[in-house]
Formats: C-alpha cells, structure tokens, sequence
C-alpha cells in the first residue's frame, strides 16, 4: 500500500474510526485496512524512515505551497493554538538489527530552526513506543506522517533559520542522517504571517538573538513576544526606534 495511505489509515484510527468507515474514506478494502492496523503493512516497506509529528503542527506553517499536507493533521483547525514549535521523532528501522534507530528534533519554526536535536539511539518495538509517548508528551497528541512531510518540516526550518543567522543545534546532523536528502525545495512557509516571530525561552540569550534579527531583517522586519518577561530588558531592546 502506498505509504501516504498508510499514514492516512493509521491517523484515522487515531480518530476513532472504524475499519469499515476507513476503507470507505481512502478507498482500499477492509482486509488492507486491518493488514494496516495490525502492523502486517509498514510504512517503512519502501525503505523510507517512519516519522511521527504533533498534533496540530499544521497550524503554526504556511501549506498553501502544500495544500495536500493539511490533511494529514487531525489537528488543524484552530489557528488560536498555533505555538510554533513543532516536534518531529523519526525511527529508521534495519534489516540488520531488530531495533530501530530513533531521533528527535524540537522546532521553531517561526524563527530560530532546529532548537534541539536527538542524537539516534536504538530501541526496540516496546521502547520505542514508549518514548513516542513521552516526547509527544508536552503536546496535544502526534500523528504519523510521511518522511517527505518530516524532510520538509526539518530541513525547511534549518534552512529558514541559517537565513537569519542561527545555525542548527550541534547534534542535528547525527540526528538528520536519518531522514535521508530532501528531494526539492521546500513547500512549507516558515516564520508568522511573513516574517520571523521570536518568543523568548527561559535560557535564550534574548538580547544577543534581538541583536541578530535585526541585523538579518532590520529593525521593523521581525516581531516578538516576552514569555519570559523576567529576563532582563534593556533600554532600546524591545523598543522600536
């Protein structure tokens, strides 16, 4: 079965759809939707990796270059949650070795890229299931998605972010190796509503990351949002002149 078919079954169960009502919606039979959720059809056949996202990533990107990718978010909708960090875990499993290898990726993408990276680790089937619970934790479920859309999500947001001046984290190269090479530009739109929204974290060195914004884009090129008012702010940092 198709791999973007794959994914589509397994986010429609998550729904709580029916095997039946499945079938119907993606047009295969019941019998492939079964083979899908019993876990006799990988996604991984094609030798693609297997990637998961959060719920409601979707609402913090431009798909309009992607229409087709919205769909594959059961949480889209409310663009009032919109966060702009996305987290991305791949598993890149092995004909060698009964353990997968995992990595993960935290993303800002609405300014600074890749904020963090993890390093691949092996895990079995077990293992790895309870550490997609965890990671997506923090968020309000995940959804599996094809590795082109993870491709994208990943090294669009790297990319954006060099263009402004910040550099991936250190291990992402380890951890990117997974994916594999994108194949074409990217059709996701990175920043908010046209430009970068920096939002402060609680170890930022926010005056240096101010600094590089306006440096990169210039003084009105860019906005932001204090989560972390404590930090210290100086006279003609936040204020525009």
């Amino acid at each position: 079965m198709d791999e973007r078919l794959v994914v589509q079954v397994r986010n429609l169960r998550q729904q709580g759809q029916s095997a039946k009502a499945i079938a119907r919606t993606v047009g295969v039979s019941v019998a492939d939707v079964v083979g899908v959720l019993n876990g006799t059809v990988l996604v991984s056949d094609s030798g693609e990796p297997r990637c998961w996202v959060n719920a409601g990533w979707s609402r913090s990107v431009d798909l309009e270059g992607a229409p087709q990718w919205a769909g594959l978010d059961p949480g889209a909708g409310d663009a009032d949650k919109a966060r702009g960090l996305v987290a991305v875990l791949v598993a890149a499993d092995s004909a060698r070795s009964a353990k997968a290898q995992v990595a993960g990726f935290l993303l800002d993408v609405w300014c600074l890229g890749v904020k963090n990276a993890l390093r691949p680790e092996p895990m079995t089937a077990s293992r790895l299931a309870e550490h997609r619970h965890a990671y997506f934790g923090a968020f309000e479920g995940h959804v599996q998605v094809p590795a082109e859309v993870a491709r994208a999500l990943v090294f669009g947001a790297a990319d954006y972010a060099r263009g402004l001046g910040f550099d991936p984290e250190a291990d992402f190269d380890a951890a990117a190796a997974l994916l594999g090479e994108p194949a074409g530009p990217c059709p996701i739109g990175f920043g908010k509503d046209g430009k970068p929204l920096y939002i402060n974290g609680p170890y930022d060195d926010t005056e240096a990351i101010v600094r590089r914004l306006r440096h990169a884009v210039g003084e009105d090129g860019f906005d932001f949002a204090l989560a972390f008012p404590e930090q210290p702010r100086r006279r003609g940092l936040w204020t525009r002149r």
